[in-house]
């Protein structure tokens, strides 16, 4: 198995045992099954963890949208002739302009 998903199943293990409620989820039905039909046990369920379930269920339309980026509304920019021949003045034009990009960068670079 890849380090990564060891990594992650690792990780996912120490929040089982911190919060069993987790494995008592409809998404997880099938793990808690798994593990006891092998002999484990896994707690009961708690009021909190039963109550948060139903929150869940009863609201799916709701999408925490924070930290999303609206969509660009404004109207195409006009692009150059992409079949145009770039000439040597057109790379010495453009070469001479960037240094100047960088002058009002409030972020530095590392």
């Amino acid at each position: 198995m890849e380090p990564y998903k060891v990594n992650k199943l690792w990780a996912f293990v120490k929040m089982c045992k911190q919060d069993p409620s987790v494995l008592h989820t409809d998404k997880m039905c099938f793990l808690r099954e798994w593990v006891e039909s092998m002999g484990g046990k896994v707690p009961p369920a708690t009021q909190k963890a039963k109550s948060e379930e139903n929150t869940k269920e009863e609201k799916p339309d709701e999408i925490d949208n924070e930290g999303v980026i609206e969509p660009d509304t404004d109207a195409p920019q006009e692009m150059g002739d992409e079949n145009a021949e770039i000439t040597e003045d057109m790379m010495d034009q453009a070469n001479d302009k960037k240094p100047g990009c960088f002058e009002d960068n409030p972020y530095p670079s590392p």
